[in-house]
């Protein structure tokens, strides 16, 4: 039998580096995170939108909408409702009332009203569009909001003024994603503290961890406040980050602390931090490389909303080994022996653990038995997964703003909720105007029409009366022109002209998105350019930009977590198990995510799952999950060096860390799992997916 005297390495060197400078390591890590920690808070105010979106026919229509047709995503929608008891004048006198309050008071680049459209006014709803001008979208959005604020006051006994559309859903969105980040915190750290002071036993010892993950985030959240002024980065890099990094640098505080604890009892301080560094210390970076490549893999995926979360993921992770590996030993090497209890000897483990490994290693066929079936059965809702991009669904059911954008739908714009609907630009090479534009527009119009699967065209032959192109074009050269000119300002501008396509088939279904792939293979000629637009074009591009990428993503995510773990333990089938493991276990987690909230079991709101989850939970979680793999096998290897026995090792490997891994388990499933109590459902399922993971 090999001896049990740990040799120090170069690893362990470092962390005798690290003991005898600990009070310069102490104040540099400290002035580190006062410093980020000053712009952390003003995170929130260069983050955009939810970050659903990917460079394609849908960007670039939505731009020609905007700056020449001034249909932009950046329009208020005002939604009035009819109190009780009140009659239909005056209903609409009070309306008329606060169009010319806003006629009169408010500087506008365009305006839509019921005065002006009485198909804008039912009996006991009507709305209003309003687009305000700016210099920059961010000015043009606080000009927006700030009217939005000040129309919700105009609301009274008479009618209800709910301001909506993309601007407030966006706004609320983002709101709500801070107050569910302050929710989480409340939740998940009480719990977590109690997970470490019941696993410790020892006050200090359990504050270190969450001291930890506190200055991780904090930092974290510095150094995104200085790329978010320079790159765009989704509002929900305020929930990812703490949820990484808090669960993350917990669990390694929690793993180092805790082997620290073990070896500080029967050895000098200095040789404990040594010891702690090159056994704890090494798992931390291999882990947390893991983790890294993980979220690198996501950078293939041309979404915004997925590499926000790769590079708030990727920082969130190099300062948690950061924090781990300097500070951390560091405040050890100060409180030494003071991190035991009076009279603690080494930690000992629980027999309960001891008699649990005995079984699982004597009863091996059963294990895989069991567990395979449990995998399978989670696997199952995958078959028959509906999987979507939030859109106002993102709020909670009983939102002001989510509530009117229904009731407009449901009153105005029934089309779009049963049949699928697609933008589309058409651009010739002479002003739309021209007898030529006319017939190849109209053939365009025609041959949609003539599509079996499109439900209904509206373009600008529809205010024409039946007229032919060279009616209209000879119309347009006489005194009558006036006449159509309206219709020609609602869908032209200069060689442009817009239609809206109606598909005959429900929205978000694969029918209606196969149609757009059809339609830009094979409407292609020379003197006309295409631009489709719209929620299927987005859905399609957003869900084939996924699809296209999901091989090279994933496989850049096992190629690097196999080399890694290679390196670190030098075997080939250790890899290979770990990672198959992972691939199943993540599998039936999604399985189980989608039976959650697609069946809208135990209390949550029925609803598809965000279509990213599954990229989100591999991308993230392969390398969290992959801890305490890591963890493990580490102690199995080291005490395999030190024994020779492999079952003996394996034994005593698996019975020294299973405490200390399932606590690490539970304050992850507890950090992350907090997040499912917030409104915003894709953090919601974000939370749920990685807890469950």
């Amino acid at each position: 039998m090999k001896t049990n005297v740990h040799k120090i390495d170069k690893w362990g060197k470092l962390g005798t580096f690290l003991y005898q400078f600990r009070y310069t390591v102490i104040v540099a890590l400290l002035l580190l995170a006062i410093v980020l920690g000053i712009f952390a808070p003003k995170l929130p105010g260069v983050l955009g939108g939810d970050g659903f979106q990917t460079e394609g026919d849908y960007q670039k229509t939505k731009e020609i909408l905007d700056k020449d047709f001034k249909q932009s995503q950046d329009t208020l929608l005002l939604v009035f409702e009819k109190e009780k008891d009140t009659s239909h004048e005056e209903f609409q006198k009070r309306i008329e009332g606060i169009i010319n309050q806003i006629e009169e008071k408010e500087t506008y680049e365009s305006f839509h009203h019921p005065m002006q459209n009485k198909e804008m006014l039912q009996d006991d709803i009507g709305y209003a569009t309003i687009l305000f001008s700016g210099k920059t979208n961010k000015e043009r959005m606080e000009k927006t909001l700030q009217f939005a604020g000040k129309i919700e006051k105009e609301s009274n006994s008479v009618l209800k003024v709910t301001p909506t559309g993309y601007p407030k859903i966006n706004q609320e969105i983002n709101e709500r994603t801070q107050n569910d980040l302050k929710v989480a915190e409340m939740i998940g750290l009480p719990i977590a503290f109690l997970v470490l002071l019941f696993s410790f036993g020892s006050l200090i010892a359990s504050i270190l961890p969450i001291v930890n993950g506190a200055l991780s985030v904090i930092s974290t959240m510095g150094i995104l406040y200085f790329i978010g002024s320079d790159k765009e980065l989704s509002i929900f890099v305020l929930n990812v980050a703490p949820m990484i990094g808090l669960a993350l640098s917990i669990d390694f505080a929690l793993l180092f602390v805790n082997r620290f604890r073990e070896e500080v009892a029967k050895r000098t301080v200095k040789e404990a931090i040594a010891i702690t560094y090159q056994t704890a210390g090494r798992a931390i970076v291999f882990s947390g490389l893991c983790v890294f490549v993980g979220l690198s893999g996501l950078f293939f995926f041309k979404i915004d909303y997925i590499q926000s979360v790769a590079i708030s993921g990727m920082i969130v992770v190099i300062m948690s080994i950061l924090f781990s590996l300097t500070l951390l030993p560091a405040l050890l090497s100060l409180i030494g022996k003071r991190i035991l209890k009076k009279n603690q000897a080494a930690p000992t483990p629980s027999n309960v653990w001891r008699k649990f490994a005995q079984f699982v290693m004597k009863h091996p066929i059963v294990m895989i038995i069991v567990v395979t079936t449990f995998i399978v059965i989670c696997l199952l809702p995958l078959r028959t997964a509906n999987l979507q991009f939030p859109g106002v669904e993102a709020l909670p059911e009983k939102s002001d703003t989510r509530v009117a954008f229904e009731k407009y739908e449901e009153a105005f714009n029934k089309t779009v909720q049963t049949h699928a609907d697609v933008t589309l630009v058409v651009e010739t090479k002479k002003n739309i105007t021209e007898k030529e534009s006319l017939q190849k527009i109209e053939a365009v119009v025609q041959r949609l029409k003539d599509d079996k699967q499109v439900y209904k065209v509206k373009s600008v032959y529809d205010g024409l009366n039946g007229m032919k192109a060279d009616q209209v074009a000879g119309m347009l050269q006489s005194p009558e022109a006036a006449k159509i000119a309206p219709v020609f300002e609602a869908y032209t501008k200069g060689n442009k002209t817009t239609m809206e396509v109606f598909l005959d088939t429900k929205p978000s279904t694969e029918t209606a998105k196969q149609w757009v792939r059809d339609f830009k293979k094979n409407y292609k000629e020379n003197d006309v350019t295409y631009y489709l637009g719209g929620m299927t074009t987005f859905q399609q591009e957003l869900e084939d930009e996924i699809k296209d990428k999901v091989a090279i993503g994933m496989s850049v995510i096992f190629g690097s977590t196999f080399v890694i773990l290679l390196f670190a333990f030098r075997s080939i089938l250790i890899p290979i198990k770990a990672i198959i493991m992972n691939v199943l276990s993540l599998s039936a987690t999604i399985g189980i995510v989608i039976w959650l909230f697609e069946g809208g079991h135990f209390g949550l709101e029925e609803s598809s799952v965000l279509f990213v989850l599954p990229i989100f939970i591999f991308g993230l979680v392969f390398g969290l999950s992959m801890d305490y793999e890591v963890f493990l096998i580490s102690r199995i290897h080291e005490l395999y060096e030190e024994t020779g026995n492999n079952d003996q090792a394996t034994l005593e490997g698996l019975v020294s860390t299973s405490r200390i891994i399932t606590s690490a388990a539970l304050i992850m499933i507890v950090v992350t799992g907090a997040f499912a109590f917030t409104d915003i459902l894709p953090v919601k399922q974000m939370g749920l997916g990685v807890a469950l993971a």
